[in-house]
């Protein structure tokens, strides 16, 4: 059995529960170390049972081994569920709050019989999921590579008149052709206005030129992920535009240095939100600093004004800040970070700014 089950078994002796249903899909993945689909994990010290159906049951044998028991489920996965959990008289099961929803916490609770009980937990996996481990960390350069070479691609097409759903459809064929399975989430190609919608819908606006174009993408490689924007210009930078620039690599540039062990992660946020401040802005940067990254694209840590928690060692989060003209433009700069012993490395730092 891998040491990611195993150290969720001593979780559940703190917690006094005698098993742990898993429900959200990267915690499942996470804890076997291969991508699930269509599942749900049930994890306790007497036995591990992985619920699929038969379009899955043959992938699953395949990456389940000693790790967990598969039970293809016919039928209602729910009750098989809760017949697994009387089985094995598990009287304390923790649930997944947040990712378990009311209507299936009220099936398996119906089938239950009144002899087990589902305890509402948070965070029991994501705690484990923010320190990545060496395979995880060489998924995310390789989806880092990706994107620096998408983003190579995709600048032969800034031109004007292309639209921006173009540039999306060419930079999502060339990742595929690049081994990613997938973009990690809808990428956003904002030419001139539109950019200042930070999660603006690509369309079919034209590129125009003297204007700029903000594209923010990832990948996912094996399940993991990447989160990167650039601003890219057409034909000349107006002054404003410059200005609001280089306020934003600049806050980047202060926060990135700030990146230690031990460092709190609302003092990396404060750094860059003061500077932008500073400069006369501090009403149009609108977000939080950062996020992590991982098997999601938004995971934890948030690095954020609230957040007070210390930065550890193979923690990997993004660092953006943006700065957001309506009706003019906006600009944000994101990289990927990866917490060192000694400071910080930032993975797609030899992407072009």
């Amino acid at each position: 059995m891998n040491y990611r089950l195993r150290s969720i078994y001593s979780v559940l002796e703190q917690k006094r529960l005698d098993g742990l249903l898993v429900s959200l899909a990267a915690n499942i993945s996470y804890l076997l170390g291969a991508e699930s689909r269509d599942s749900y994990l049930l994890v306790s010290k007497k036995e591990n049972i992985y619920f699929t159906d038969r379009r899955y049951s043959e992938e699953a044998r395949n990456f389940l081994k000693k790790n967990a028991r598969l039970k293809e489920c016919n039928g209602s996965v729910f009750k098989h569920i809760a017949e697994s959990i009387l089985r094995l008289r598990l009287n304390k099961v923790g649930i997944e709050e947040r990712y378990l929803p009311l209507a299936e916490f009220t099936r398996i609770k119906g089938h239950s019989k009144g002899n087990f009980n589902l305890i509402p937990t948070h965070s029991i996996v994501e705690d484990k999921r923010l320190i990545k481990d060496a395979p995880e960390i060489s998924k995310i350069r390789k989806a880092v590579q990706i994107s620096a070479s998408a983003l190579k691609y995709a600048q032969r097409f800034l031109v004007t008149g292309i639209k921006e759903i173009e540039i999306v459809a060419e930079i999502e064929r060339f990742i595929r052709y690049e081994g990613a399975k997938a973009s990690s989430f809808d990428i956003i190609v904002a030419s001139g206005p539109n950019s200042s919608q930070p999660h603006h819908l690509s369309g079919v606006r034209k590129l125009k030129n003297n204007e700029l174009v903000l594209i923010d993408f990832g990948v996912d490689y094996q399940g993991y992920k990447s989160d990167l924007t650039r601003v890219l210009f057409l034909g000349k930078i107006n002054f404003l535009a410059r200005r609001v620039y280089n306020i934003v690599r600049k806050a980047q540039e202060k926060a990135i240095k700030k990146i230690a062990p031990g460092a709190e992660m609302a003092e990396i946020d404060r750094v860059a939100r003061e500077y932008i401040a500073k400069k006369g802005y501090a009403s149009h940067f609108t977000h939080n600093l950062g996020h992590g990254f991982g098997l999601e694209v938004h995971e934890e840590p948030r690095i954020s004004p609230h957040e007070s928690s210390a930065i550890r060692p193979g923690m990997t989060f993004t660092i953006e800040p943006g700065i957001y003209l309506p009706g003019k433009f906006g600009v944000r700069i994101e990289d990927m970070i990866l917490v060192t012993r000694k400071g910080c490395e930032v993975l797609s730092g030899s992407i072009n700014k």
